[in-house]
């Protein structure tokens, strides 16, 4: 729960195999960042989240300091949600 920073470089987190109910390793890992008061770091950088990004940071219950998603083939509602 101390967690300040996490980086997930080239996890294997790809929205493109998720189902409309969601896939049960996504949304866990969704779960799971939210339970880490302490983080203020996040990177995601090569994960393909394009038009999920809401659902795996909604349960953020801080804001980020800093958020790097580089190759993460964003869509416009993402940028929206930012």
């Amino acid at each position: 729960p101390h967690l300040l920073s996490l980086k997930l470089p080239y996890s294997n987190v790809d929205v493109r195999r998720l189902t409309v109910g969601m896939d049960p390793g996504f949304r866990s890992l969704a779960a799971q960042l939210g339970v880490l008061p302490s983080l203020k770091e996040l990177n995601l950088g090569s994960s393909r989240l394009s038009g999920h990004l809401r659902q795996l940071l909604s349960d953020l219950r801080v804001p980020l300091e800093s958020l790097e998603l580089p190759f993460c083939s964003l869509l416009p509602g993402d940028f929206a949600f930012l």
